[in-house]
């Protein structure tokens, strides 16, 4: 009986381990945008850990059961990323023959190439192991939060400009990293948030105000950041910088632009602003479930164009296998 329990369990799983794997039979960059999904609500999940820590907050209390699930996904999803390092050329323009013969690209040669980039990667996620096990369900460990938010942030800025700034030839941003991890903290908080409510008002544990304003927070904070960075790199007018916005504003992914500034900010805000879901776990639990898409949106403006790509079959199997993934894990913790 026992034996068929954990069958039933691990199926989910392996399935989506199948099904992750079958995406790179449709080319290896339509794993890659899913991968990027789960990675950042992973590292989202352990950013809003660490901020729980170190606060010793209560409104994180109600919220552990989902989020230690995910943010343990990290190391997995380290290993699920090492097959595109099989595919560099496919996502790098300084990983492309005659990358050399671009001065922007040589000149960044020191850093981006192939042996250092792996070397950054597998430090970078020992460390988020690392800081894994030093939380634990259940205790507020104050002091790992204080050294490991800024520490895992940091390492996570470098990681995300390795894996998504670097799609861009020549586009350079200090604020780039910052603006892909709130918005990942955004994502896993709502994820959290959501199933947390979805269970009524006892699981919230009379938190649902404080998760409220901490995800009205979040967004204005990432709202902030993203608006900055756009109208100071329009402003200085550099053609290497600029090509970034102008890609991205026009065509269809003008309107994505439009859809993710509008349904991922403006009408959260607005209806976070209001006293319903301060008070119900029945009105906080449908705009938990909104940001997550429209943090869905905002990243696929920001990766897909970069790889010449819209959302084809190959992405749907890839983001179906690692939420099955994903899930699975959910319901094993």
């Amino acid at each position: 009986m026992q034996r068929s329990i954990e069958r039933n369990r691990s199926a989910p799983f392996f399935l989506g381990i199948f099904l992750y794997a079958l995406a790179f039979l449709f080319g290896a960059p339509a794993a890659y945008f899913p991968f990027a999904f789960f990675l950042l609500l992973s590292l989202g999940a352990l950013l809003v850990l660490l901020l729980h820590n170190a606060l010793t907050s209560r409104w994180g209390v109600p919220l552990e059961p989902y989020l230690y699930p995910l943010a343990r996904l990290l190391p997995l999803m380290g290993l699920l990323g090492l097959p595109f390092f099989l595919f560099l050329p496919e996502f790098f323009p300084w990983a492309r023959p005659g990358a050399n013969l671009d001065p922007i690209l040589a000149h960044r040669s020191g850093y981006l190439n192939a042996p250092f980039m792996l070397l950054r990667y597998v430090v970078f996620f020992a460390l988020f192991a690392w800081v894994l096990l030093k939380l634990k369900p259940g205790e507020h460990r104050s002091e790992v939060g204080a050294w490991g938010l800024p520490l895992v942030f940091a390492a996570a800025t470098f990681l995300s400009y390795d894996l998504f700034m670097a799609l861009e030839a020549h586009f350079y941003s200090a604020s780039f990293g910052a603006i892909l991890l709130l918005s990942a903290a955004l994502l896993a908080l709502s994820v959290a948030v959501a199933l947390a409510a979805r269970k009524g008002n006892a699981a919230l544990m009379g938190q649902a105000q404080n998760h409220t304003n901490l995800l009205l927070a979040l967004s204005i904070i990432w709202i902030y950041v993203e608006a900055t960075t756009l109208i100071i790199i329009w402003g200085a007018d550099l053609a290497h910088e600029v090509e970034f916005y102008l890609r991205r504003l026009e065509g269809p992914w003008g309107t994505v632009a439009t859809l993710w500034a509008v349904g991922g900010f403006f009408l959260p805000f607005l209806y976070l602003l209001t006293n319903l879901p301060k008070r119900e776990a029945r009105y906080l639990l449908p705009v938990a479930l909104w940001i997550p898409l429209f943090r869905l949106l905002h990243l696929a403006w920001y990766v897909l164009p970069a790889l010449g790509r819209g959302v084809g079959v190959g992405e749907v199997v890839g983001f179906l296998g690692l939420a099955l993934l994903f899930l699975s894990r959910l319901r094993a913790d």
